[in-house]
């Protein structure tokens, strides 16, 4: 297989991760009783953490998104009792999160949720050598330098 022809198979598997990737991240799961969550909800309650956040800017930046579409996600975890908005007393459009109990539970749930996918993970690919490992890190965050230049291209 020619130089270019690995390069094309290598971004062929990245779209069709990227695809099955943005799949899982789109079909809600149950990963609190009873209730069904998007990934995304549940990584902007680990994000928030135990300690809540002061800046819904901050939780955006963290996250990668918007301000705006912090707002609705924290909508809508707020109406389903995972957290609290709590609005900054001198600056009305400020407001800073705090979990409910019921996040709090999310949040365990979800680090050990992570912490087992992480184990698994780390099996599936022992067979791989820390320096091969180094050069798939390496490969992939130039492969996110290309692509976040491609999007401030459009």
């Amino acid at each position: 297989m020619s130089r270019k022809e690995m390069l094309c198979d290598i971004l062929s598997i990245r779209r069709r991760t990227t695809t099955i990737y943005q799949k899982y991240l789109s079909t809600p799961r149950e990963y609190y009783p009873g209730e069904k969550l998007l990934m995304r909800e549940v990584h902007i309650i680990t994000t928030i953490g135990l300690d809540g956040l002061d800046n819904v800017s901050e939780l955006a930046g963290k996250l990668g998104i918007t301000n705006g579409a912090v707002s609705q996600y924290l909508a809508k975890l707020e109406k389903k009792g995972f957290l609290r908005r709590i609005q900054d007393e001198q600056d009305k459009r400020q407001y800073s999160v705090v979990l409910t109990d019921k996040g709090k539970e999310l949040y365990r749930l979800h680090t050990e949720y992570d912490r087992k996918g992480y184990a698994e993970a780390a099996e599936m690919f022992d067979s791989f050598t820390e320096e091969e490992l180094e050069i798939v890190r390496r490969f992939d965050r130039q492969f996110e330098a290309f692509t976040e230049e491609m999007n401030r291209r459009q």
